[in-house]
Formats: C-alpha cells, structure tokens, sequence
C-alpha cells in the first residue's frame, strides 16, 4: 500500500512538475521577449538622445555667434571715438578759419 501512495505521489507530482516547468519557460520566455524589445527601444532612444544633443549644441554655437554679432554692432554703433575725432578735426578747422583761439 505503501509502495501504491509513493508511486501515487511521484506520478501526480511529476505530471505538475512538467505543467509547472511548461508554465515558468513560457513566462521566461515572455519575459525575455520583453526584455528585447525594451532593449530596443532604448537603443532608438539613445539614438535619439545623441542627436538631439548634437542639434541642441548647433543650435547653441549658432545662437552664440547671433549674438556675438550683434555684439559686434551695436558696438560699432556706440563706439563714436572716430566720428568725434572728425567732429574736433572740423571744429579745428573752422576755428583756424575764423582765427578763434582755443582754451
């Protein structure tokens, strides 16, 4: 009787051991697929990245030399040394012409 409730057990519980093995490959393998396709994605994604952070850099060296010339003009535009110096180059002339003596 004994040997009829061993063999009982063994075979009911190696019928489950098979179920459960079928069941536990096919959520690994389920839960490989997945893991492949979230490595793919964050392959696309650090493809991505790269190229937005090249763009966002252009864009920034771009923006910078905007700038940097715009600098340049306004600059050109306050920077009234030269026009001045033709100003007192004039007045001097005008003031030889008239004979006026200057302070």
């Amino acid at each position: 009787m004994a040997n009829l409730t061993k063999e009982y057990l063994d075979k009911q519980l190696g019928g489950q051991t098979k179920e459960i093995k079928s069941y536990v490959d096919k959520r690994i393998s389920s839960v490989d697929n997945k893991i492949g396709a979230l490595d793919q994605k964050v392959d696309s994604l650090d493809g991505k990245v790269d190229t937005l952070t090249s763009t966002v850099d252009e864009k920034i060296d771009d923006l910078a030399s905007m700038i940097a010339r715009r600098f340049d003009e306004v600059e050109k535009k306050l920077d009234l040394r030269e026009e001045v110096d033709q100003l007192k180059s004039q007045m001097k002339k005008v003031w030889d012409a008239l004979n006026i003596v200057q302070k």
